[in-house]
């Protein structure tokens, strides 16, 4: 805890990459208590005094309950009023020397809340006289997209995390297999989707859904008595139908999860192939908008 972190890292990468997964889990190795780093996401502390009052709250482990009537450990209004609480925290704690973590995930957001923000962040260990301070962002944009356009802000230490590759993606997919379906077909019906879809999505998150909603549709002509397990060219060959439309109608969210799962539970091959698409390409059939060519 007493070794000097640097000023500032800065994690990028794709989404879906596991920049987030990896970091949590890290910091919760380092500080099982919590009282050392704080983790924020840029989407539920909108504001600079939402993510100074949480900031504070993580690192004095102070918890808003009925208690104390859910107040914060301090009220920091601005930077000054952040800066200054810090500074009397840590002289409570006697732990100015080490090490506390102030981790911020969907950092780009941080660039919509005016020139200083990034910057004071950047330098909060100098502000704050030399505190044993990091702060840590987590985006999905480069540095470059991030450098305050005034200047002042140091460089900070950058980790990327590159996509996953085909071998990584089929390995995670696979783990998704319900314990009641064979390991085998699974995996055969995970290559198939990569094989479908890669194209046009790369993010891990989205494979996982499309796997979640077409796999029952894969699955379904076992239990009709269409084809066996073991006839995995014939399932693939039976759920095109279901293919051409998750690509033009789920994946574009032309239509929602719970319409998908609604409507094409009644579509089944073992009564008319045809019907399959006409009832799921019905689904989302509406006359507002231009039809252009989305992947285009």
């Amino acid at each position: 805890p007493e070794d000097p972190a640097p000023p500032c890292v800065f994690v990028y990468g794709p989404s879906a990459t596991g920049k987030t997964a990896v970091l949590r889990d890290l910091f919760s190795e380092y500080d099982a208590a919590g009282h050392h780093y704080a983790y924020i996401n840029s989407v539920e502390c909108f504001t600079s005094r939402l993510l100074f009052e949480r900031t504070l709250n993580a690192w004095a482990g102070h918890v808003p309950c009925a208690d104390n009537r859910f107040s914060n450990y301090a009220k920091c209004d601005n930077l000054v009023d952040f800066v200054n609480s810090v500074r009397d925290l840590l002289a409570a704690s006697g732990k100015q020397h080490e090490s506390h973590y102030m981790v911020i995930d969907q950092a780009e957001r941080l660039r919509d809340r005016g020139p200083m923000l990034l910057t004071s962040l950047l330098r909060l260990s100098e502000l704050t006289g030399g505190a044993n301070i990091s702060v840590v962002l987590i985006s999905n944009v480069v540095w470059d997209k991030f450098r305050p356009r005034h200047g002042g802000a140091p460089d900070p230490l950058s980790m990327f995390f590159p996509y996953y590759s085909k071998d990584d993606i089929l390995e995670i997919l696979a783990k998704d297999c319900p314990p009641d379906e064979s390991q085998k077909l699974f995996k055969h019906f995970v290559e198939t989707i990569y094989e479908v879809f890669n194209r046009n999505c790369v993010d891990l998150n989205e494979l996982r859904h499309l796997v979640a909603m077409l796999f029952p549709k894969f699955i379904q002509p076992v239990y009709e008595g269409q084809a066996t397990e073991n006839e995995a060219p014939r399932l693939v060959k039976l759920c095109r139908p279901y293919f051409a439309a998750a690509s033009e109608r789920l994946y574009l969210r032309e239509i929602s999860t719970s319409e998908w799962q609604k409507y094409s539970v009644v579509a089944s091959v073992k009564n008319n192939p045809e019907d399959v698409a006409a009832s799921i390409y019905h689904m989302a059939e509406s006359s507002d908008g231009m039809d252009l060519p989305h992947y285009t």
